[in-house]
């Protein structure tokens, strides 16, 4: 267990597989009288199983689906939840499979694919967004840009806009319009009893509360509407991707730490850590998004140059060619693994030391695909919406650590494993937080509910949680009682 994050993983692990699946059952027998014609089932030894099930972008560690469901409207989505909860059979609802807790790997029961519930509607008079279940972020970002409107959102297309954003809702627009929690106006929830409610500010505050930044334990979110903003620089950017051998990582490390309380709400840094096979050495690679004019870009791209980039390129795109290039976890057919800490201040040192250590990880182990990242947002007043409103409690975050574990060679899960703990170590203790901060989309999974939610708002999220799921059927991937 690493130093300073909470609970003992196994103990967390049994304590919240919501029920033991009821082995036997026929799920077309069950449930197929109380759906609609268009709604699809199909149990794991059937043909059409991965036409019905969810895709999962991971090979590693997913949950054991004793069937699934492909539900064509809200009231199927009601009466699987009542006949679930009525047999004590787990059931988990998923878009695009990007979660990858350990915890996953541990749910067994059936998957509720929300593929059908794929609407986007943009009320221009209203200035919101709503969109169904099954939205993809790729398929808000054309009709966003043409609408001339944008809202905060997370930066891989594959991903589900609600998954993404009920987590607390991070990307390289970060800076521009805060999180994406402080969007969500409202959702249309189902509960536990199978019946549906709209939460909001004004309707179940305190449930509002915990969706926004724990919204997977408390029902399933058929639709959620979004308050929009006025997109910015008419829909362009300039993107620089900028490489730079070892010698030169530790001046990139240090011109981020001058960045710490000056980074223009416009720019998203990314930088990421990956080896060259070829050449047959580690890399680190910034790229930038910058959301405004050519010539307020030029002055980080000469800065680029002033630390002596080995390669690069820089190129003028519209929001849609952006986003669209930007399919890192829409790769699949691997495993991947991976985990995250919240970090307050940059240390170069500590970065130039993950850097070394990814290195001879690179070495040692030559089928290993994994790469860390650090992504830096401008963390100002666009960030400093009220605690009040939000379970989410990491606004003092400045970077988001983010490591991903990517093999083909199953052996090589217990030392990449030991890697991600080794450098979530490192990093956490010259973060500048005494408490971990754990961004909970990017969670291992063993870290806890103080690391993803803090202690302060645990006792208010566990009577929310006791109120709206009591018999704990939602949340099973990152649950609010361990």
């Amino acid at each position: 267990m690493v130093r300073g994050l909470s609970g003992s993983l196994a103990v967390a692990i049994l304590a919240n597989v919501a029920g033991i699946f009821a082995s036997g059952v026929n799920i077309e027998a069950l449930f197929e009288p109380y759906l609609s014609p268009g709604s699809l089932m199909a149990e794991p030894t059937d043909a059409n199983f991965s036409s019905v099930v969810s895709p999962r972008w991971s090979e590693w560690g997913p949950p054991k689906w004793t069937g699934a469901i492909k539900p064509q409207t809200v009231h199927d989505l009601q009466n699987i939840v009542r006949i679930a909860s009525a047999h004590n059979i787990p059931f988990m609802a998923t878009n695009g499979g990007h979660g990858t807790s350990i915890i996953y790997g541990t749910v067994t029961g059936i998957d509720i694919n929300l593929a059908h519930f794929n609407t986007t509607k943009i009320d221009l008079a209203k200035n919101h967004l709503t969109v169904g279940a099954g939205v993809k972020l790729g398929d808000i970002t054309e009709p966003l840009y043409k609408a001339g409107k944008a809202v905060p959102r997370g930066n891989s297309p594959c991903v589900g806009m609600i998954g993404a954003t009920i987590g607390g809702g991070i990307g390289f627009e970060t800076g521009l319009y805060g999180l994406g929690v402080d969007a969500l106006e409202s959702v249309r929830l189902i509960t536990a009893t199978g019946d549906i409610v709209t939460v909001s500010d004004k309707h179940h505050p305190e449930l509002m509360w915990a969706i926004r930044g724990a919204g997977a334990n408390f029902g399933i979110i058929t639709e959620a509407t979004f308050r929009l903003a006025d997109q910015p620089n008419n829909g362009n950017a300039v993107v620089g991707s900028f490489v730079f051998n070892s010698s030169q990582t530790l001046g990139v490390f240090e011109e981020l730490q001058a960045l710490d309380y000056v980074l223009p709400a416009e720019l998203g840094v990314q930088l990421s850590i990956s080896y060259n096979r070829t050449t047959n050495e580690s890399e680190l690679t910034v790229d930038m998004k910058h959301f405004g004019p050519w010539d307020t870009f030029v002055p980080h791209w000469n800065t680029a140059m002033r630390l002596g980039y080995s390669r690069g390129t820089v190129q003028n795109v519209t929001v849609v060619e952006l986003f669209a290039n930007l399919d890192g976890p829409c790769q699949s057919g691997a495993y991947i693994n991976g985990g995250t800490m919240g970090l307050g201040r940059t240390d170069p040192q500590t970065m130039q030391e993950v850097f070394e250590e990814m290195t001879e990880f690179y070495e040692a182990h030559p089928g290993y695909l994994g790469e860390t990242l650090f992504q830096r947002y401008a963390n100002n007043n666009t960030l400093k919406t009220p605690l009040s409103t939000a379970v989410y409690p990491w606004r003092d975050t400045k970077t988001f650590w983010l490591h991903e574990n990517i093999y083909t060679d199953p052996s090589l899960e217990e030392p990449s494993v030991q890697l991600l703990l080794s450098l979530r170590e490192k990093l956490q203790a010259t973060s500048g937080f005494s408490e971990p901060h754990i961004y909970v989309n990017y969670a291992y999974g063993d870290e806890g509910p103080e690391a993803w939610w803090s202690k302060a708002n645990l006792a208010k999220l566990g009577k929310v949680k006791a109120k709206w799921d009591p018999k704990n059927l939602f949340g099973h991937g990152t649950p609010v009682f361990s």
